[in-house]
């Protein structure tokens, strides 16, 4: 079967993600560049300090979670020079936000550990205490201040896109929402919390790959453009020189495309200084065990790779397929499927298998 396009690009990945603001003005957060530090305004701080609250009473089974509206956590593992990069949509639903800027507040806490830490010491007599004792060092957590306009979209849905680091580990991933207040200070404001179990794996063991990404849409990035930490964190899907516009629904129309990414992580070191990888591609029906038909193997080795791909200085693998759904060669009639994609490196017969559900309509 033929593809419609296909793609290997190379490069050190650096992915980084801004410190906090609240971290900052609790002074954290050091190696930040001042010029993306900015101190809270006091409406933001009672802000921030009210939903760090609620999220503390709901962790500790004080209140049950507000649920004025829902929320959908939706999230893909990447590796990056620290920890687990972690790109991520939330979609709002059961209604709307109405007074803005909508403050988002987010905090992972690993599971086992405390829900919420316990209280700093109280100071001496005379001594002031110090402004890190009221930001507890949470593995990941933020808040954010968000204007309309600023809100993507999931479908019809509002969404937000931001993005975390974490250590890989499992976590309860807290995301609490609500409208701003307005001058009446007994209106009742629209509130959410969502607790999201969040495992993070390990990708710095062994062959392995990033989530496989299922994409809308992959537009080049800005020539040259270097995103700042805040900017990566403003927008998380772009990666590697591209804007990828990714896609959580698993149904997709006939007259489109399945375009699917990943990376392809610690692989072995070919003779050459480079790796040798081969990838093959199965399309199953969802109940059957015979694949329906297959894409060409795909290999990136001395032969296939640029001369200049090195993986001592951090180069990585990222693979991007786009198959349409409708062609000459094969139709995926409405139904569901699943591509079974393998992977094999040669230079130690190590493989590694990932499974991708999808639905044509």
């Amino acid at each position: 079967m033929n593809f419609r396009r296909a793609f290997t690009v190379f490069g050190a990945l650096a992915l980084t993600v801004s410190p906090s603001a609240f971290a900052q003005d609790a002074n954290q957060g050091k190696a930040q560049a001042q010029s993306e530090q900015r101190k809270l305004t006091n409406d933001e701080r009672r802000e921030y300090t009210a939903l760090n609250e609620l999220v503390d009473a709901v962790a500790a089974s004080k209140q049950p979670a507000p649920a004025d509206l829902t929320l959908k956590f939706n999230h893909h593992f990447l590796k990056s020079n620290n920890n687990v990069y972690i790109p991520y949509i939330v979609e709002i639903g059961g209604g709307t936000f109405t007074s803005f800027p909508i403050t988002m507040y987010v905090r992972a806490v690993p599971k086992g550990g405390a829900a919420t830490p316990a209280p700093a010491a109280a100071p001496k007599p005379g001594e002031t205490p110090k402004a890190a004792d009221a930001a507890p060092e949470w593995p990941f957590a933020d808040a954010y201040f968000l204007e309309q306009k600023s809100l993507t979209t999931v479908g019809t849905a509002p969404a937000v896109a931001r993005a975390m680091q974490l250590p890989p580990g499992e976590y309860t991933l807290y995301i609490a929402m609500r409208d701003k207040p307005g001058k009446d200070k007994k209106a009742p404001l629209k509130t959410v919390v969502l607790a999201q179990p969040l495992s993070v794996p390990d990708l710095n063991k062994g062959l392995t790959t990033s989530s496989i990404i299922v994409a809308k849409g992959l537009d080049p990035a800005a020539p040259g453009e270097q995103l700042t930490g805040q900017q990566q964190l403003e927008q998380p899907f772009t990666i590697y020189g591209y804007r990828i516009t990714p896609s959580f629904a698993p149904t997709i129309p006939q007259s489109e495309e399945l375009l699917f990414l990943f990376f392809i992580y610690n692989e072995g070191v070919a003779a050459s200084g480079k790796p040798d990888l081969e990838v093959d591609y199965h399309f199953y029906r969802a109940a059957e065990e015979k694949p329906i038909t297959r894409l060409a193997t795909t290999a990136f080795n001395a032969t296939t790779l640029p001369g200049q791909f090195d993986l001592k200085v951090g180069h990585q693998v990222f693979v991007g397929q786009g198959i349409p759904l409708k062609s000459a060669q094969f139709t995926f009639e409405p139904g569901d499927y699943r591509l079974e994609i393998k992977i094999t490196d040669k230079t130690n017969s190590q493989t590694l298998t990932r499974n991708v559900p999808f639905t044509v309509s």
